[in-house]
């Protein structure tokens, strides 16, 4: 839980729901956050959910998008073609 009063990582609002705020939870995590960071979001949320937000996000920017592409070992011309639409 330690993660989720992270001012680095939620500076900008006062609370966070991890049930109503998902997306956005993981969009920070995957941006901002630390390992430990992440592995609480993989034990919190499945792979499966991280993966799916990583693909849909307008929220990340190249750089991290790039290693969690790698991270995650998606399909180069997958991650270059949504990459295209990022920032």
């Amino acid at each position: 839980m330690q993660t989720l009063t992270k001012r680095s990582l939620f500076w900008d609002v006062a609370k966070v729901d991890i049930q109503k705020n998902v997306r956005f939870i993981i969009e920070r995590i995957l941006n901002y956050g630390d390992e430990a960071d992440f592995r609480w979001a993989r034990k919190t949320y499945s792979d499966k959910k991280i993966k799916e937000t990583l693909l849909k996000s307008r929220a990340l920017d190249k750089k991290s998008f790039s290693f969690w592409c790698q991270y995650f070992n998606f399909d180069q011309n997958k991650c270059l073609k949504n990459q295209s639409a990022k920032k």
